[in-house]
């Protein structure tokens, strides 16, 4: 367990977090939003608190008092300002990946049992179409409407509503007490989504992963954090969304990937929290600009050295130094935090090099998310870090070279799956022990590294441990590699054998080779040469004998990961 670095205040419900931060930030901006023409206007922490009691009034005016309710569509203010007015008193927040097709979504709904549904217009449009399916009795709320449309109400009208409520004496929302150790937020994760194993979360789950986070993590009042991963997962909702608002940090939305770029130069963003393929991107890029450079690396190497000495008397000169890669993120980047997957320790090594702050984490929706993570002062490339203040972590069943399953403890794991006791069962031991079915091992420092997932364990007729994961990481540097995954596979013999399925980076091949169309024989022979060379790197018993090459992308989930059921 992690001492904290950073003096926390204490909260155990999301009222007590906003109402704080209210106290606190007042009139500094909590969200940078675009207006109905395109200019960048601030909503401030005042205003915020007053929308969320507002609209939390008039969900109860409503009869949605202690009920679940589902907030479904892109990040956004309106999506965060019903997170807050559902979870400070109205009830319980069911959030719903936009993304899904009609049968999970009407399925999540059921399951939960949903009373309501908040949505913007492009998810609207996939549930009003059939509607019919859903729930008898369903109230439907959307977020872009200015005004009710036959029965379906317009978030608006509803903040407007309420706040008249509020005006005329109506404290019923007001007064009511939130019970931190109830059930708050109920989450279908990837993999688990429309079924009956839904991961229920606390207030007090959720703030204590806040202060503990904040307790290794540094964000200042009035920096600028840009809102990019799906906010319906916890890693975004608790790290970009919930713990910058205990910060005093203004929330800056991504308009869609194909506006990254744009909307990074337009909000010039502090921090960013990204998954490894968003940073892998904008690395890939950045390295193709210095290749034009002959002495890039050499300058980098100096100017790193500098910046490092500097840093140490109080002194960031890395604005001087790296101002055309910070541009990259907007200008003003300095802290960039990477989850949900393993990252090329190099990536990390290099953009620490461009001063700007990038480290990895580990967390997982039943754990609020976080419970490892490196830190401002500490930090390792290739590890996702330390437990952080309150988690206890400990390996167990490990193997010869120390790899053994991790568990975990701590006041922000979940209270259990919902209505699936045996499920809760299978993953929580006789001593309260949290299995996360991951696989690490610890160094000596007491950093932690993944290795993989047990379920994903390849064993090797002579009782070998192959770990997908490692092979997949060497594969990826590989330029002929765009996608892959590992598996298990069978010989002519029925021996157990190691095949690489392979989604072959054509463009990257193409480049290489002089811009040509490349033949399919051609492709192939350059995907088995990155694949021997993978096989030179690790003992025999590893070795890739069998190769797949995919005639198109995988499948993968919202926070971009290859789904391995395919």
């Amino acid at each position: 367990m992690t001492r904290p670095l950073y003096k926390v205040r204490e909260f155990n419900t999301f009222r007590e977090l906003l109402t704080q931060s209210m106290a606190l930030y007042g009139n500094s901006p909590a969200f940078k939003v675009k207006n109905a023409v395109g200019q960048i206007v601030d909503i401030s922490y005042d205003k915020f608190h007053e929308d969320v009691f507002s609209l939390g009034t008039a969900l109860l005016s409503l009869g949605l008092k202690d009920t679940r309710i589902a907030v479904a569509g892109a990040n956004s203010y309106k999506w965060c300002m019903s997170y807050m007015a559902v979870t400070c008193g109205a009830g319980v927040v069911v959030p719903t990946d936009k993304e899904l097709p009609f049968a999970d979504i009407r399925s999540i709904l059921e399951v939960s049992e949903a009373k309501a549904i908040i949505f913007d217009k492009k998810f609207g449009k996939k549930i009003l179409e059939h509607r019919d399916e859903l729930p008898e009795g369903m109230i439907f709320i959307s977020m872009d409407d200015a005004e009710d449309n036959g029965d379906i109400l317009s978030l608006d009208r509803l903040v407007e509503d309420g706040k008249r409520r509020i005006d005329d004496g109506d404290e019923s929302y007001i007064n009511i007490t939130p019970d931190a150790d109830k059930l708050a937020v109920l989450l279908f994760t990837s993999g688990t989504t429309g079924m009956s194993k839904a991961v229920m979360l606390s207030a007090r789950n959720i703030c204590s992963d806040i202060m503990s986070i904040m307790g290794v993590v540094k964000i200042n009042k009035g920096e600028r954090i840009f809102s990019l991963l799906p906010i319906h997962h916890t890693y975004e909702c608790t790290v970009t969304f919930l713990c910058c608002i205990y910060g005093g940090v203004s929330i800056c939305f991504c308009e869609g990937l194909r506006y990254i770029t744009k909307n990074l130069q337009e909000y010039k963003p502090h921090i960013i929290i990204v998954v490894p393929r968003v940073i892998e991107l904008f690395y890939a890029r950045i390295q193709k600009a210095l290749e034009k450079d002959k002495g890039a690396k050499l300058k980098i190497a100096v100017a790193s050295k500098i910046a490092k000495v500097t840093k140490k008397i109080g002194i960031d000169t890395s604005d001087v130094f790296f101002a055309k890669i910070k541009e990259a993120f907007g200008g003003s980047i300095r802290l960039i935090i990477s989850g949900a997957a393993a990252i090329d320790p190099q990536i990390i090594e290099d953009m620490n090099k461009y001063g700007i702050q990038t480290f990895q984490g580990y967390g997982l929706t039943e754990c609020s998310p976080i419970v490892i993570c490196n830190s401002d002062k500490d930090s390792k490339a290739a590890s996702i870090g330390r437990p952080i203040p309150s988690v206890e972590a400990k390996l167990v069943n490990c193997d010869e070279n120390g790899i053994g399953e991790l568990c975990i403890k701590g006041p922000m794991v979940m209270l259990g799956y919902y209505k699936n006791q045996e499920a809760t069962n299978a993953v929580f031991d006789y001593d309260g022990w949290f299995h996360t079915g991951d696989l690490a091992r610890a160094d000596k420092d007491g950093f932690y590294y993944i290795c993989g997932r047990s379920k994903n364990v390849i064993v090797t007729n002579n009782g070998k441990n192959v770990y997908p994961e490692e092979l997949e990481s060497l594969l990826m540097k590989e330029t002929a590699v765009k996608e892959c995954m590992v598996v298990e596979s069978k010989d002519e013999k029925d021996n157990v054998v190691v095949k690489a399925r392979i989604f072959p980076d054509v463009q990257a091949l193409s480049q290489q080779n002089g811009n040509r169309i490349l033949t399919e024989k051609e492709i192939s022979d350059f995907v088995t040469q990155a694949v021997h060379r993978v096989n030179d790197q690790v003992v025999s018993y590893k070795a890739i004998k069998s190769i797949e090459i995919m005639e198109k992308e995988f499948e993968k989930t919202t926070t971009a990961k290859i789904k391995r059921n395919q």
